[in-house]
């Protein structure tokens, strides 16, 4: 995150490093650095504000009333470990202290035996394709326009069997045969079967390690 960069002393540079919410790359036209600018700066204001000084003022509630601003604790801190991969993000600067451990809530282990419910979709498909938005992105949220259009696309490719993590009930009638709805994946497992051809994801961190 920005702010936190802001605070731990890694250079912010707006000419090439758009703030987190802003929808550039590290190629941005003169407008689009001025955005930067202004975006970095209210981030690291704002979130002093909004956050920093709030979780400040818990500490010093439940812990000790002379615990230090967190904001200074940030400042000081000699090691920085982040759920993240360099791999994912744009050039940037960074430190010595930063250490990225991408995945580490992730296992790396052999694919469990499916189920039989979900073995038999497999074993009767030329190729799965997995269908998750997480709970970041719930795809039952989307409008109905977009739900049916994902349907009509999935109609296409018969030989295909599409598995997909839905929360509601509404589509039972609309799905193909090809489509399967369920509220829960074993998405680890779905992901290293070698017959998955495909994963549509949100893009999660989470999503996107597993997969690679």
């Amino acid at each position: 995150m920005d702010f936190v960069a802001y605070y731990i002393g890694v250079p912010i540079i707006p000419s090439y490093m758009p703030p987190i919410a802003m929808e550039s790359s590290d190629h941005m036209n003169f407008l689009e650095r001025t955005k930067s600018l202004i975006g970095h700066t209210l981030t690291s204001l704002l979130w002093k504000r909004l956050f920093a000084d709030g979780e400040t003022a818990i500490f010093r509630e439940l812990i000790d009333p002379n615990f230090p601003d967190i904001v200074d604790v940030a400042k000081e801190c000699p090691l920085v470990m982040v759920n993240s991969n360099e791999l994912y993000d744009l050039p940037r600067p960074t430190l010595a202290k930063i250490v990225n451990i991408g995945g580490i809530g992730i296992q790396i282990k052999d694919a469990k035996p499916l189920s039989p419910e979900f073995q038999r979709i497999v074993d009767a498909a030329e190729g799965i394709v997995v269908f998750s938005f997480g709970s970041v992105a719930p795809s039952h949220k989307m409008p109905m326009s977009w739900k049916m259009a994902f349907v009509d696309a999935f109609k296409r490719f018969p030989r295909y069997h599409f598995i997909w993590r839905y929360e509601r009930t509404d589509l039972q009638e609309e799905i193909p045969p090809n489509v399967h709805i369920f509220k829960w994946l074993p998405q680890a497992d779905l992901l290293q079967n070698p017959k998955t051809k495909a994963f549509l994801s949100h893009g999660g961190y989470n999503s996107m390690q597993v997969r690679t």
